[in-house]
């Protein structure tokens, strides 16, 4: 499947919780710059979310197994923007 799925979510504890409602809303993932189909673990070209922690991200890839795969970040969110993210997801980010 060719197809680039995009996922809107919230970075917290480096991890990119998925708010989109048709996309495994709630579920943390993790990013990866692999392709699905290569032979390597996607540990390798994990994406660092260090500096989009607490931000609302939109990513595109494919959701697989924990990892959106061959993800790139399509827009950063600032402050203002994420607020509202959370506010109309209803997001209370996780306590572990």
């Amino acid at each position: 499947m060719s197809t680039n799925n995009q996922f809107l979510g919230i970075v917290q504890l480096g991890r990119f919780q998925v708010l989109s409602p048709d996309h495994a809303a709630g579920e943390a993932v993790r990013l990866t710059g692999i392709q699905m189909q290569e032979a390597v673990p996607p540990e390798t070209r994990e994406v660092d979310l260090t500096e989009y922690e607490g931000k609302a991200l939109m990513v595109g890839g494919h959701n697989a197994g924990g990892w959106i795969y061959s993800a790139h970040i399509v827009e950063s969110a600032g402050p203002i923007l994420t607020a509202v993210v959370k506010q109309v997801f209803g997001y209370q980010g996780t306590t572990s």
